[in-house]
């Protein structure tokens, strides 16, 4: 009869609906293409081609860190239901292609980071941060890009946009970043930044620890402290870190390691240092 399907026709059109619908929201993006110009990027200036200079590597540099946010746009476009951790395991896989020859690692504990407490919801806007870092090939004060960049998102609707983006004090170090405070109503993420200099060797390395206060619309340097071999992370009231002075270390002084520890305030969107400790040379 004329307007009537076979039973394996109407199984497979109810099949093909059902895939296309399972499909609707849930695609993670291939990352090839971008792992490939990341791994292009990280190659030796010197085993480069002809006329691979410093600026012509950090103008390739700019354009990838655009190309990444790009992608972050576009992967939360195709599949706004995406969780966090994916999208993390997204931009490992960008980011974190086999460097033969990087000082960058890229293990759980290292960069990228996406950073959040509330992740997902369906109303409202919500900020999120990501911090990566692009090695670039050479040992210099320009031989790596760090990035952080905030982004807003409208839980409705699912428009992504990138709002703010920093991070370039740690150009040409070694970077790690840690999330030590989220608020809301304006929101705010605070992110703890810390690294050694690219290709430091020595005694003492000289690093930096920096806390950024990331706001909707811009990326701003709330505290930093510059010494030999530091090393940060974040703790119940804040941050902490720990450092050597250079002149005590380098004067086979028995102390030369301090240890201070911030705490913040979250009603007054604050810090101050509440312990200054040095070391026993024991």
């Amino acid at each position: 009869m004329r307007g009537l399907l076979k039973l394996p026709s109407v199984l497979a059109l109810m099949f093909l609906v059902g895939s296309s619908r399972a499909s609707d929201g849930t695609k993670l993006l291939d990352t090839t293409s971008l792992a490939n110009e990341v791994k292009r990027l990280s190659i030796l200036l010197s085993e480069s081609p002809p006329g691979t200079t410093v600026e012509k590597r950090r103008l390739e540099a700019l354009q990838m860190q655009k190309q990444v946010t790009g992608f972050i746009v576009d992967q939360l476009r195709a599949m706004p239901a995406i969780s966090q951790e994916e999208l993390r395991r997204q931009l490992q896989a960008i980011l974190c292609s086999p460097f033969p020859n990087t000082q960058l690692g890229c293990g759980c504990d290292q960069p990228p980071y996406v950073f959040d407490n509330s992740w997902g919801g369906s109303r409202g806007t919500s900020q999120f941060v990501v911090a990566y870092v692009l090695d670039l090939g050479f040992m210099s004060s320009q031989g790596s890009m760090a990035v952080i960049e905030s982004y807003m998102r409208d839980n409705s609707s699912g428009v992504l946009r990138r709002t703010a983006i920093g991070g370039g004090e740690f150009d040409g170090y070694i970077p790690n970043f840690q999330m030590v405070g989220q608020f809301y109503g304006p929101p705010e993420i605070w992110v703890l930044a810390w690294g050694q200099v690219l290709g430091a060797s020595g005694r003492g390395l000289h690093g930096k620890a920096t806390l950024y206060r990331v706001k909707v619309e811009s990326v701003e340097e709330a505290w930093s402290y510059s010494a030999d071999n530091v090393t940060a992370e974040r703790n119940p009231v804040g941050w902490e870190v720990n450092y050597a002075d250079h002149r005590s270390l380098y004067a086979n002084d028995t102390r030369p390691y301090f240890l201070d520890v911030y705490a913040i305030d979250y009603a007054q969107r604050s810090f101050s240092r509440v312990i200054h400790y040095r070391h026993s040379g024991e």
